[in-house]
Parts: structure tokens; C-alpha cells; sequence
């Protein structure tokens, strides 16, 4: 299976005035649903599409209170997840300040997603690239 992706404009790295800058970027072509993976997983497993669909929605409230912990989340043989945050730069005057909250500069957060090493590469051998149409040529 191929890697779907189009061609668009990106922010101008260098700040150079008429010139436009493109990069590639992947499209999905669909999702792959929670029930369609409970499916899949009865089918290869001796679990039935209601056993499969209910230890997968039990993992949630876990993943989610762990994660507000601030716990790495591991999944053995798939990967880690955790908790980033974005955040405004700030002088050191500014942080030296008693009165200074830095939570403030806290612009949002993002959960990061790292495959298990061995999976990554299982995926990267099979990976194949299609471009798809591109949307700075509109």
C-alpha cells in the first residue's frame, strides 16, 4: 500500500519575499474505525467482536488518567505516548521574577505518539509513496 500525500505551500523558512515554498505532506485516505479493529482482532484471535470491543474501551479512562499524571504511557510491541506542551520563550529577567507565573506562556499541549523501534521499521520496509493532487495549483 502507498503513502498518499500532496504538494503544498509552507511558511517561508528564510523570509524571502516572492519566492513560494512547497512541501510534501501525507493525506489519510480513511480511518480505520475502533470497530473495525475490534473486528480484526476477533477474527485473528479466539476473542469475539464484543470481548475485543470491550478491553479496547477499557484501556481509555487508563490511558487518559495516566496521561494527566504526566506518565509515559508504553504499549510493549506498538509504542509510547505522552503529554508536550507548547509554549511562548520567555526572558530570564522574566522568569526571575517572584511575580512571574510561567504557566502563562503555556500556549497549548499535544500528545506525543513514538512507534516501538521495531515496528517503525516494520512500517518504513513496506512504505511506498503516491502523489495525490496538490493544492498550491489551485
Amino acid at each position: 500500500m502507498a503513502i498518499n500525500y500532496a504538494i503544498v505551500k509552507c511558511k517561508n523558512p528564510n523570509g524571502v519575499q516572492g519566492t513560494t515554498y512547497l512541501a510534501p505532506r501525507a493525506r489519510k485516505t480513511s480511518d480505520y474505525t475502533f470497530k473495525e479493529l475490534a473486528e480484526d482482532i476477533a477474527h485473528s484471535t479466539t476473542c469475539t467482536k464484543a470481548d475485543a470491543m470491550a478491553v479496547l474501551a477499557s484501556i481509555k479512562p487508563y490511558i487518559k488518567a495516566a496521561l494527566l499524571a504526566g506518565r509515559r504511557v508504553v504499549l510493549n510491541d506498538l509504542g509510547w505516548m505522552v503529554i508536550g506542551v507548547r509554549g511562548k520563550c520567555f526572558s530570564q529577567d522574566m522568569a526571575e521574577d517572584p511575580e512571574f507565573n510561567p504557566a502563562s506562556m503555556v500556549k497549548g499541549f499535544h500528545v506525543n505518539f513514538q512507534l516501538e523501534p521495531e515496528l517503525k521499521k516494520e512500517v518504513a520496509a513496506g512504505i511506498q509513496y503516491r502523489r495525490i493532487s496538490s493544492e498550491w495549483m489551485k
